[in-house]
């Protein structure tokens, strides 16, 4: 028996997609950049995301739990490294080792999968406890970070600041945390009663970060940001349970986009970096960045394809080219 989907999660995946992409664009803004935002919180439901569905993935043993995880995320970077390659944005002599692995985030996230097993096999009854040694650690190491004393510093989020990958663990915490919680059952919540908190959170976490760029004595103080980046994330579940995202969701259509491109997160944020670009920025705007993401998805695809294609390679059964090309 296939298991039962979950709506929200899957609106997530849909959204982070277009989330991610669109804090990348910003060459794809003539005038106005700063619209080119929401990187950590499509980060954040990346993660969110898997750990709410590894909740029911850690059943068997470390190894065989660990190769369903590298099976499931390397043949992506493979398949990424070598469409740059071949598009020659990437040198083979200037490939690292770092490069090959994915990158620090995907680096982090394999090193997630780890603690995050182990949480289930031991602490399961006990997970949600596990915020509040995290929460000490996250303080501790922030204390003593030197980032946030520095000037011309961008944030606690930005790609050269490593004090984010021991937040961004919560976001996976959180992620196992609501499928325990929720049992994966599907629960329509109105939509308004979800908006008002999530745009609050927004308003707090956006303006606290502007607050500290235009005046830097209070960059110190921008780990503040992350409960509201924490409520972000929450509220954003909920509201992708309402009536309204169902209704969406269970049309014909909208099933269908939403799993398609929900289905290409991984492999957009591992492809993106390679293809955006200011060529299309003739078009008035906002067709260059409609233009931008549309090749963004189809090069997404084009790229699962040859991972599922990596990954059966390795297999002893026959092909299965449906599952291949599949759009799903």
């Amino acid at each position: 028996m296939a298991k039962e989907r979950n709506i929200n999660v899957d609106i997530l995946k849909f959204l982070a997609v277009f989330i991610i992409i669109n804090s990348h664009a910003d060459i794809c803004y003539p005038r106005y950049s700063f619209l080119a935002t929401g990187g950590a919180v499509g980060d954040a439901i990346f993660l969110f995301c898997s750990g709410f569905t590894l909740w029911h993935s850690t059943k068997s043993d470390f190894f065989n739990y660990y190769k369903r995880r590298i099976n499931r995320i390397y043949p992506s970077v493979f398949a990424s490294l070598l469409f740059a390659i071949i598009l020659g944005k990437q040198s083979l002599a200037t490939l690292t080792i770092e490069r090959c692995l994915g990158d620090s985030f995907v680096i982090a996230i394999m090193v997630y999968y780890i603690l995050l097993f182990f949480l289930h096999k031991y602490l399961s009854a006990k997970i949600g406890w596990f915020f509040i040694p995290l929460t000490i650690v996250i303080l501790a190491v922030y204390y003593f970070f030197p980032y946030k004393y520095e000037t011309g510093i961008k944030g606690i989020y930005g790609i050269s600041t490593p004090f984010r990958w021991i937040p961004y663990f919560g976001f996976m915490l959180m992620g196992t945390w609501m499928a325990q919680r929720k049992a994966n059952t599907i629960i329509a919540r109105h939509l308004f009663l979800d908006i008002l908190p999530l745009l609050s959170c927004l308003i707090f976490f956006y303006g606290l970060q502007f607050i500290a760029k235009v005046y830097p004595p209070v960059a110190p103080f921008q780990i503040a940001t992350l409960p509201f980046l924490f409520g972000v994330i929450y509220f954003l579940y909920q509201i992708c349970g309402s009536s309204f995202a169902k209704r969406i969701y269970e049309s014909k259509y909208g099933n269908a986009i939403i799993l398609s491109i929900g289905g290409l997160c991984l492999e957009s944020y591992l492809i993106q970096l390679y293809l955006i670009s200011d060529k299309f920025n003739f078009f008035l705007f906002p067709l260059n960045l409609v233009i931008m993401v549309a090749i963004i998805l189809l090069a997404s695809y084009c790229c699962r394809c040859l991972a599922r294609f990596f990954s059966q390679t390795f297999r002893t059964e026959d092909y299965e080219w449906r599952k291949i090309f599949s759009l799903r």
